[in-house]
């Protein structure tokens, strides 16, 4: 049986200074501790997505190790502009010249 109101004083205590990776592990550990509904219950008072609270545990199971500051994976994450759009940088210094910036 989950304590979902010691679950909720907890979730209001830790989760906002959390980041995106600590919140997965936050979940993780709770719903694994609380057991069988363990993580139903948490994405009900997390709002938390299941599947992220899986992804949670399987990093519980097989904790990769990031490099000191890191939250995601080298790779992870947006691309930059520059990357998705080579005309940015050719356009940044000469705006006027570039006649098709913004792209439609």
């Amino acid at each position: 049986m989950v304590d979902e109101d010691s679950l909720r004083e907890r979730k209001a205590a830790m989760l906002p200074h959390l980041d995106e990776r600590q919140r997965r592990l936050f979940a993780a550990a709770e719903a694994k501790a609380a057991g069988h509904g363990g993580i139903a219950a948490v994405a009900r008072q997390t709002r938390i997505a299941a599947s992220t609270i899986g992804r949670g545990l399987k990093d519980l199971e097989a904790p990769e190790t990031l490099p000191q500051g890191r939250v995601r994976r080298p790779g992870g994450g947006r691309k930059s502009l520059a990357e998705r759009d080579s005309r940015l940088l050719r356009c940044a210094g000469r705006a006027r010249a570039c006649a098709a910036w913004p792209p439609n």
